[in-house]
């Protein structure tokens, strides 16, 4: 069977997605449990951050999360660049283009971890905002393409576009961070690290959701996006 170019660009997409999930779940996943194994009851995923978990000379599976998040982050690059040749529409390619800026922020939060504490801050700022818009990009293209295997990615991304919006809620901290904390950078800094620490810490929960559902995100584009277009399944 001979492939079209949009089929291969379409593989390719998969494949590289794929990967970088697979980085993505390696490394936090083994950080986490080591962490566990580690400090047990001490360690609370209610109380630190996913930065927190990447420091150097804090946690000693630093190397873990960060190699995960950057080199799993990159090859999701990859995955949306390939995704960007397939897009078709404004609306399309600018979803494409908020997710390669999204995910090259968040590999830069893995190559500068909070050792390196301005650099982590914007990477993370970075990944808020443009997460968000790029959920925003995919709700306004599913609703457009209206096919029903877009169903799934249509309602990861409006999860995203909840988690994403109350992080940027400001009144929600006000009390706690003052008036404000997104044009002081506060905010930021509270979503990686906060002292005093707090027995739940509802903007680092907020992040870990936002992690999580980010990468549930992509396996549901990868499935139903990705997959079809590969097998040239152009059908509703």
């Amino acid at each position: 069977m001979i492939l079209s170019k949009r089929e291969k660009i379409a593989r390719l997409a998969y494949l590289f997605g794929l990967l970088g999930l697979l980085g993505l779940f390696l490394g936090i996943s083994l950080s986490v449990l080591m962490e566990y194994i580690q400090f047990g009851d001490q360690y609370s995923l209610l109380q630190f951050s996913i930065s927190e978990l990447g420091t150097y000379n804090r946690s000693s599976s630093a190397l873990w999360i960060n190699g995960g998040l950057f080199f799993g982050s990159l090859s999701l690059t990859m995955s949306c660049l390939f995704g960007l040749q397939l897009s078709r529409r404004i609306s399309s390619g600018l979803f494409w283009f908020s997710l390669i800026v999204t995910f090259i922020a968040l590999a830069a939060t893995g190559l500068f971890p909070l050792n390196v504490f301005h650099l982590h801050i914007k990477a993370v700022s970075i990944y808020i905002y443009f997460g968000l818009l790029a959920a925003i990009f995919c709700f306004i293209e599913c609703a457009i393409e209206r096919r029903i295997r877009l169903f799934l990615p249509l309602m990861l991304s409006f999860v995203i576009v909840l988690i994403h919006g109350s992080i940027l809620a400001h009144e929600c901290w006000r009390e706690s961070l003052g008036l404000n904390p997104i044009s002081d950078g506060e905010l930021f800094q509270a979503i990686v690290s906060q002292s005093p620490k707090p027995d739940i810490w509802w903007l680092s929960i907020l992040f870990w959701c936002s992690i999580v559902t980010m990468w549930l995100w992509i396996l549901s584009i990868c499935r139903w996006y990705f997959l079809p277009l590969q097998q040239g399944q152009l059908s509703k």
